[in-house]
């Protein structure tokens, strides 16, 4: 198309320990060796990516590139969506960031040269997208999810994280300290019809098969298959608990009697206490919140690989 502007990037200095732009210019070199043609604006602040994503949907971009991490994604997604279009965005993400949990599970390289012949060559795919809605009373507005999004100790860690380099230590860390003081809220898990009831370390619904940097939490999880992985996890002794750590990285944590593994379209969460709701790894509300799911609302680039 002679007036397809191409593909939008919009680019987090601050990811990747700082390094972000060095890696952006490299891939941008390799970007245009390819002969891709592209766009591209620098993030400031936490929330520029979402302005960047609207505005440059305003101008005719239907390809946004997201130049950080999970983040960085989470932003764009956001700001492209927001502007209620009939016709499907296609994203991808340069995975510069920490967790990079989304670029994980579809096999997007890191090596500029090979993400800029994905970005040439890649197919677009339709890619399914998560939406939170949380009570009106709440005042808290809608988010888009592309990865995951819940509740229960991983909102509560991630509360606590600090930025910059030492932010995936931090989060292991943190959750062996949450292990030891976190009182597990009661939740109501509402899924087709059927509610579960009862004291919960973690709900969450997945979209893609990583989180937290990295864990498999819902591993048979697919971003095209039209359907939520909700896995819930009942509290269990410290000791128990860090003894299957490992299992929160091998997969393997739904063979675990105390984990329950479910597909639905949709699940509404309630707490008591009210407990952090957080998406692709950000803080966005609070519970009572509904999450639904909207098939093959976007495209997304395939790079051909799967870790």
């Amino acid at each position: 198309m002679p007036d397809d502007p191409g593909w939008f990037a919009i680019v987090n200095p601050a990811s990747g320990s700082g390094r972000g732009l060095v890696r952006w210019q490299r891939l941008a070199a390799a970007l245009a060796a390819e002969g891709v043609r592209f766009e591209a604006e620098v993030t400031r602040q936490p929330g520029d990516g979402e302005a960047l994503a609207a505005a440059a949907v305003a101008r005719g971009f239907r390809r946004l590139l997201a130049v950080g991490g999970d983040g960085t994604l989470h932003e764009t997604v956001n700001g492209a969506m927001a502007a209620g279009l009939d016709d499907r965005i296609a994203f991808a993400v340069a995975p510069f960031g920490t967790g990079n949990d989304w670029a994980r599970g579809l096999g997007v390289p890191r090596e500029p040269r090979a993400l800029a012949h994905c970005v040439a060559r890649g197919r677009l795919l339709p890619c399914d997208l998560g939406l939170i809605e949380f009570e009106a009373a709440a005042g808290t507005a809608p988010r888009y999810f592309i990865n995951v999004a819940g509740s229960g100790i991983d909102a509560h860690v991630l509360a606590a994280l600090p930025s910059g380099p030492a932010r995936r230590a931090a989060y292991l860390l943190g959750l062996v300290r949450a292990l030891v003081s976190y009182r597990a809220a009661r939740f109501d898990v509402s899924t087709g019809g059927a509610t579960e009831r009862g004291a919960r370390l973690l709900v969450l619904a997945a979209n893609g098969r990583f989180c937290g940097n990295g864990m498999r939490i819902a591993p048979d999880a697919a971003w095209d298959d039209g359907q939520l992985d909700v896995v819930t996890v009942e509290p269990l002794p410290l000791f128990a608990a860090l003894l299957r750590l490992r299992r929160l990285f091998d997969g393997r944590l739904a063979e675990e009697p105390w984990v329950r593994s479910r597909r639905a379209r949709e699940v509404a969460i309630a707490a008591e206490p009210p407990a952090g709701v957080e998406a692709d790894g950000q803080l966005v509300g609070r519970t009572p919140a509904r999450l639904r799911l909207i098939p093959a609302a976007a495209l997304a680039l395939d790079c051909g690989r799967r870790d």
